[in-house]
């Protein structure tokens, strides 16, 4: 489900990435489009949706556009949105998926129960409340330890169906940038609870 519009300038920017990619690859391995427009007027709907070779819903259905962005937590666009058969929520990630790998070699690209910052994949930690374990100055046992343990309770809430991010901090860039928004030095493991949407707040 591809939440999009005509005058959003990274939408323009990213629609002709994913036709190429759905002409060269990503059909063939079974993704099947439909644009959820947040264009203003019809004509705009149009002339966008032209550009694009899969269905849309229809511009007047806006009741049904807006239960589909709460469905899937949108809150910025462009914003792909992939659901299996069943309609269980694969990811609402895609998009960066796209970008990194467009000829969809880890289609449907199901998202990590634990991302490491220190791989500079943040993943939504700007748009949910997000768990992240800094542990840059454990030893690699300590690390392993933590990730199997971080991996197991994200298990257990994606099952929950809670919307909630699991994130080792083992180094890295992002690792730095989490310590300083919270105040933090390198040095014992910390656990922090994120949640950037609310200003910033973290416990």
């Amino acid at each position: 489900i591809y939440f999009s519009a005509g005058w959003c300038p990274p939408c323009r920017g990213f629609t002709p990435q994913l036709v190429d990619s759905y002409h060269k690859s990503l059909h063939s391995k079974g993704l099947r489009c439909v644009l959820v427009s947040w264009d203003r007027d019809e004509q705009s709907f149009a002339d966008y949706y032209s550009k694009m070779p899969w269905l849309a819903l229809p511009f007047e259905e806006s009741d049904r556009n807006q239960e589909l962005g709460k469905r899937f937590g949108v809150r910025s666009i462009p914003t792909l949105a992939l659901v299996d058969p069943q309609g269980r929520t694969i990811t609402t990630e895609a998009r960066n998926a796209v970008v990194m790998d467009p000829s969809g070699e880890s289609f449907p690209w199901h998202p990590p129960l634990v991302r490491d910052l220190a791989h500079g994949d943040a993943g939504k930690i700007n748009e949910q409340l997000s768990l992240i374990c800094l542990c840059e100055a454990a030893s690699g046992e300590e690390q392993s330890a933590a990730l199997e343990a971080f991996t197991a309770m994200a298990s257990a809430e994606r099952e929950a169906g809670a919307e909630l991010g699991f994130f080792l901090g083992t180094g890295g860039e992002l690792s730095g940038r989490v310590r300083e928004l919270c105040g933090l030095s390198i040095g014992t493991p910390r656990l922090v609870l994120l949640d950037i949407p609310d200003n910033g707040a973290f416990y």
